[in-house]
């Protein structure tokens, strides 16, 4: 038989043929006078005990060792068993935490951590959608750069937050709708309040070492969404907060 028949009889094609050829598994005929390999129905069977290996999940660098010797099934069978016990783990996880993200109606890329928080998240007054978008890439950014990606201090800043949601709502929506021109003085109290109920919130002895350059990436991604007064505004916090000198930071 030609390979295209030898392909159609075992379910697979030609392609994978000459790829079990290339990596050793199919014996490979010789060409007859007429230029075509002449199959057999032993590579037929051979072709479908592969296919059933494979089908098992048993990698094609393994396959070699359970063809020649049956007394390797039992071994390959308890790895690839211990393997789909595993995945069936990992996909059960997934599953319970795409359960949660769409009973609390929250986005696909919300940390399961902060899957209780959704409706603190979309608190906010004036929660535009480029406020939302800021938001999530910011929350994208501190669980790449966190120690813990279940980030514990979010967490408990999150459920502190949430106690004085009212306040901190007032206070967002105040700094949110800055002009780029207030003068220091009209800053100033904004400042101050945002600094108290942050720092009666915000664990700030469980805040990660981020790095510098990770530092950096963060107050760059802030300063492409805030406007001067903003900027100014929020550098001060951060300096009052954690003694964190933006501009130093940034490299002015």
């Amino acid at each position: 038989m030609r390979s295209n028949e030898l392909a159609k009889l075992a379910g697979v094609t030609v392609r994978t043929l000459r790829h079990y050829h290339q990596i050793g598994l199919l014996e490979e005929p010789e060409r007859a006078g007429n230029g075509y390999r002449d199959y057999t129905v032993k590579h037929l069977a051979t072709v479908l005990r592969i296919v059933s290996f494979t089908s098992l999940g048993i990698a094609l660098s393994e396959v070699q060792r359970a063809l020649d010797d049956a007394t390797a099934g039992t071994e390959l069978l308890d790895r690839i068993d211990q393997q789909a016990a595993d995945e069936i783990e990992r996909l059960t996880a997934r599953r319970r935490i795409i359960a949660e993200l769409k009973s609390n109606g929250a986005a696909p890329d919300l940390p399961a951590a902060l899957i209780p928080y959704v409706g603190f998240l979309g608190s906010r007054g004036n929660n535009t959608p480029e406020n939302e978008r800021y938001e999530r890439e910011q929350i994208a950014l501190v669980k790449h750069f966190s120690e813990d990606a279940g980030m514990p201090w979010l967490v408990t800043a999150f459920e502190n937050l949430t106690d004085s949601c009212a306040r901190y709502v007032e206070l967002m929506d105040q700094f949110e709708s800055l002009p780029p021109d207030v003068p220091a003085e009209q800053r100033q109290p904004l400042v101050d309040e945002m600094v108290a109920l942050l720092r009666s919130a915000v664990p700030l002895e469980d805040i990660p070492a981020l790095g510098t350059e990770a530092t950096i990436l963060l107050l760059e991604h802030q300063d492409s969404h805030y406007n001067a007064s903003q900027k100014l505004v929020w550098a001060q916090v951060l300096r009052n907060l954690v003694g964190l000198d933006v501009e130093a930071a940034q490299g002015f």
